[in-house]
C-alpha cells in the first residue's frame, strides 16, 4: 500500500500543532503522512476478528499553550476495522539510533507528573472512517508508537497432508496454515502468530490466499483400525441384512511418545496418501479432523473395508421380572466374522446398549445399567471411549490362509449382557 493512498486502506497522518477545537473535524488538513510501518504483528487466534499491531516512528513537536498539542489522524476506507477496538500507545523515544523508555516529567512548574508523551484526547469526525488523537509532547522528539485494532476478513484455516508408508505402520503428517486476507488492507512483511507455536514472518498482501507449511511430523506411528457399529451404520445391503459396514481409520496419538505433541491440532481438511512401493504415492481419500488436544487421538477416515465381513444376530433374549414393573433383559449377541485380508487384523465392535434396550422397552431416559454375562467370548478385550453404555469389543482375527483355494474360516463370538432395572 502506498503511504499517500487515502481512498483505500489505512492512513496515519500528522497534523502538527493545533489548539483544541481550533478547526472543525470536517475541515481537517493532512499536512504530512507518517512514515511506513516499522513492524507489524498479526494475531490469528480468534475465529471472528484478528488483532493487528503496528509500530511507526512519529515526529512530534513540543506542546505549548500557544501552539497546542500534536494532532494525529488515523483514517481507513474500504477496510473492515472495528473502530471501537483502535488503540494508540506511545512506547519509546528515539535518541540517535536507539530507543529509550518514556519518562515521567512535571506538567509545568507545580503540576503533577505525567508521561513526557501521552494521548490526552481522541475524537471521531462525523460520517467518516477516521479518528484524531491529541498527543502531548513535553519536547520535540521522534516517538515510537504502537497502534492496535481488530480487523475482520483476515482469517486463517488449517489443512493437513498425511503420507503413510507401504506397510501402514508410520506416516508423515504435514500441517499447513492458510492465510486469507480480504480485509481491504495489505500489511507487507508481518509477524504472524496463529495462537500457538512460534510466530513466523510472511508478506501479507491484500486479496491473497497464502499457504504455508506450519509443521511437519515425521515417523508418526499409526494403527489401522476396523470398526463395526450396527446402530451407526445399519444393514450392509438386502443380501446381507445382518451385516453392516466396517469403517477403516488411521489412528495416531498427539503426544511426544508418538513424535507429535507439539501443539493442539486445529480442525481442518486432511488429504491422505500411501506409498505405492514404486517411488510414487496413491491417494486414499479426504477427511475433516476436529480439534485434537495434546495426548488425544486423531482418527483419519479411509473408507469401508471390503475384506472383513461381520454379521450380528440376537442369539437369545429373555426377560426376568425383578419387582413390580421393573425387569431385567438378558441378551446374547452373536457375531460371525470372516477376515479375507492377508494380514492379521483387530476388529472393533461398538455396542450401543441404550439403543439395544430401546428395541425392547422404548426410551430408556439416560444410560442403562448393565452387567456382562458369563457367555461372553473370552477373546474379547473391552474398552470404553464414549461412556459406560458404549462398550467396544476388540477381537483379533488371523489372516486368511496362504493357499488362496482354501476357504476363509468363519469365527464366531458372543457378547452376553443383562440390561437391568427397565420399566415394562
Amino acid at each position: 500500500m502506498k503511504p499517500h493512498t487515502v481512498a483505500k486502506g489505512l492512513v496515519l497522518a500528522f497534523l502538527g500543532l493545533a489548539f483544541i477545537g481550533a478547526q472543525p473535524a470536517t475541515a481537517r488538513i493532512k499536512l504530512a503522512t507518517l512514515p511506513e510501518r516499522e513492524r507489524v504483528e498479526i494475531q490469528l487466534d480468534n475465529g471472528q476478528y484478528t488483532l493487528v499491531e503496528e509500530e511507526r516512528i512519529v515526529p512530534l513537536l513540543k506542546s505549548t499553550p500557544e501552539g497546542g498539542n500534536n494532532m494525529i489522524d488515523f483514517s481507513w476506507s474500504n477496510t473492515s476495522i472495528d473502530k471501537d477496538s483502535i488503540q494508540f500507545r506511545p512506547i519509546a523515544i528515539k535518541e540517535g539510533d536507539n530507543f529509550r523508555e518514556i519518562k515521567k516529567v512535571k506538567a509545568g512548574e507545580n503540576g503533577p507528573e505525567v508521561d513526557e508523551v501521552n494521548v490526552i484526547n481522541v475524537s471521531y469526525p462525523p460520517n467518516e472512517n477516521a479518528l484524531v488523537w491529541e498527543v502531548y509532547a513535553n519536547e520535540a522528539c521522534s516517538a515510537k508508537i504502537r497502534v492496535s485494532y481488530l480487523i475482520s476478513n483476515l482469517t486463517r484455516t488449517f489443512s493437513y497432508r498425511a503420507l503413510a508408508d507401504k506397510d501402514e505402520t508410520k506416516l508423515i503428517l504435514r500441517n499447513y496454515i492458510e492465510l486469507h486476507n480480504y480485509s481491504g488492507e495489505g500489511f507487507g512483511v508481518a509477524g504472524v502468530f496463529a495462537g500457538f507455536k512460534d510466530k513466523f514472518m510472511k508478506t501479507v498482501g491484500q486479496e491473497e490466499d497464502i499457504k504455508i507449511l506450519y509443521h511437519r511430523f515425521d515417523e508418526v506411528p499409526i494403527e489401522k483400525t476396523f470398526t463395526f457399529d450396527w446402530y451407526a451404520n445399519g444393514p450392509l445391503n438386502a443380501d446381507k441384512p445382518f451385516a453392516s459396514r466396517i469403517l477403516m481409520h488411521y489412528r495416531l496419538i498427539n503426544d511426544e511418545k508418538n513424535n507429535m505433541g507439539v501443539f493442539p491440532l486445529q480442525p481442518g481438511k486432511v488429504r491422505i496418501f500411501i506409498e505405492d512401493g514404486h517411488g510414487g504415492e496413491a491417494f486414499l481419500g479426504e477427511d475433516m479432523t476436529s480439534l485434537v488436544p495434546l495426548d488425544k487421538d486423531m482418527k483419519l477416515y479411509l473408507g469401508e473395508a471390503r475384506d472383513i465381513v461381520c454379521t450380528r444376530t440376537i442369539d437369545s433374549s429373555e426377560r426376568h421380572n425383578v419387582r413390580g414393573n421393573l425387569c431385567d433383559q438378558e441378551i446374547v449377541i452373536k457375531y460371525e466374522i470372516e477376515n479375507f485380508r492377508n494380514k492379521p487384523s483387530t476388529l472393533r465392535i461398538v455396542e450401543q446398549l441404550n439403543r439395544l434396550a430401546q428395541e425392547y422397552f422404548g426410551n430408556t431416559h439416560g444410560d442403562v445399567e448393565w452387567e456382562q454375562g458369563a457367555k461372553t467370548s473370552p477373546e474379547f478385550k473391552i474398552t470404553y471411549e464414549q461412556g459406560g453404555a458404549y462398550p467396544i469389543l476388540h477381537v483379533d482375527l488371523p489372516p486368511r490362509p496362504e493357499n488362496k483355494d482354501e476357504k476363509v474360516e468363519k469365527k464366531v463370538f458372543y457378547f452376553h449382557v443383562t440390561i437391568k432395572n427397565l420399566w415394562q
